[in-house]
């Protein structure tokens, strides 16, 4: 007799197990980037770990209550916030209203401490608009007017994004767009068409400001001026060779102290190669890819369209925007704004990212308990096969150790997904 072990939870706790180790190596790097910093400016060496803490606490809380509450609700959701998001990336661009800073207006301010940034809410909000409009409209989705309709709910998220100006935060909108469109069923020319034009048309906006011309000559090569245009790309080079296989130790990294700009923000990975070598950076790196793993692993096991969409979305996200941070810190593509999801200094950022992981979770344990998760009774099984066949012929037993004939060569077939577009018969 086997002892059958209860299973306690529908979670996907690998899942909640990697986000959580980058949350808490996330707060632990950033009080270790910005201790000196903070020191020198604010006299409190401990302030951007507060802040980071309070948003970490604030997106655990929203990623318990997202898990719990089923992701078909936002299907009533999405217009009100995909609207929301669209009225405060356009306020960002307010003079007065939308804070800069580098350069680039991209927060808006609540009251003295609380900064937020619209486009990280942009990001969660075209995911759950696109999943649940293109989820609902499979049938048609080789229709031009979906198609149209999906340019123009991108392009203007995209183009909002680009003027603030954020380029790598429209790349990965884009990125995002494109794999939830591809995802849902589109034509592998249309699907091509529309990513050479998003291609084409992203090297065009980097080719149009000086500034950006200019981080493309210096990713060629950055020793070219390596104390004006090239220095952040070069210094970044160093944290990650000084650490060597296993780091100077967290917190005894030289790169932080007045060489490496934005250490606790843009170029954290560096400061963390630095500080944990390449095990560290290995580490950070593995668990990225067992985060990915388990977003497809939910998208493919979703029960519906809709659910598997959201998962694309969020797993595109999170799995793109880690590999251009770490890619630009090691100098594998040319220098961008983008943040290290989880670990990165940015409220914005680690709260909306630990909801995404929240809606993620959701969808995951309605593929695993469908009757707990969306308050809904269990598929019905199929019943047993007669003993007869239906035209009352008794059934002839197969040979022992051999195989039935199949039939209308129903074995050859390989299974269908529940929600694949293909057809059945």
């Amino acid at each position: 007799m086997k002892l059958r072990v209860p299973r306690t939870t529908t979670y996907d706790l690998p899942l909640v197990l990697v986000v959580v180790a980058l949350t808490l190596l996330g707060l632990a790097m950033v009080y270790s980037a910005s201790g000196i910093r903070a020191l020198d400016a604010l006299e409190d060496p401990r302030y951007f770990l507060a802040q980071q803490s309070a948003w970490a606490s604030l997106g655990v809380a929203g990623m318990i209550v997202a898990s719990r509450v089923g992701y078909h609700r936002y299907r009533a959701l999405a217009v009100p916030l995909l609207a929301l998001a669209i009225l405060l990336i356009v306020l960002v661009l307010v003079p007065g209203i939308g804070v800069r800073a580098g350069g680039a207006a991209r927060w808006l301010r609540l009251g003295e401490l609380i900064g937020v940034q619209p486009a990280e809410v942009a990001k969660l909000a075209l995911i759950l608009y696109l999943g649940t409009w293109l989820g609902a409209r499979r049938e048609a989705l080789r229709s031009w007017p979906i198609t149209a309709w999906f340019l123009a709910v991108t392009a203007v998220i995209a183009g909002l994004v680009f003027v603030e100006p954020d380029l790598g935060t429209a790349i990965v909108v884009v990125v995002v767009a494109l794999g939830i469109y591809f995802v849902a069923g589109a034509r592998l020319r249309e699907f091509g068409a529309l990513a050479a034009v998003a291609v084409t048309l992203l090297a065009l906006g980097a080719l149009v400001q000086p500034y950006r011309a200019q981080r493309l000559l210096t990713f060629l090569d950055p020793w070219s001026d390596p104390r004006g245009a090239g220095f952040q790309t070069i210094q970044a080079l160093y944290g990650l060779a000084l650490g060597g296989p296993f780091g100077e130790g967290l917190g005894a990294g030289r790169e932080k102290f007045g060489f490496l700009p934005a250490p606790y923000t843009d170029s954290i990975f560096a400061v963390l190669g630095d500080e944990l070598g390449l095990a560290g950076t290995l580490a950070v790196v593995v668990l990225f890819l067992v985060l990915a793993y388990r977003g497809v692993r939910i998208a493919i096991r979703a029960q519906d369209p809709t659910g598997a969409l959201i998962a694309t979305g969020i797993t595109v996200w999170l799995a793109s925007q880690a590999w251009v941070n770490m890619a630009v810190v090691a100098s594998l593509v040319p220098m961008t704004g983008l943040t290290l999801p989880f670990i990165s200094y940015g409220g914005s950022s680690l709260c909306v990212g630990l909801i995404a992981v929240g809606i993620l979770l959701n969808v995951g344990r309605h593929a695993s308990d469908p009757r707990g998760a969306a308050g809904a009774p269990p598929p019905r099984r199929l019943s047993r096969a007669p003993r007869g066949w239906r035209d009352g012929r008794a059934r002839e037993p197969a040979a022992r150790g051999g195989r039935g004939a199949a039939r209308d060569g129903s074995r050859d077939r390989a299974p269908l997904h529940r929600w694949s577009p293909r057809a059945r018969g």
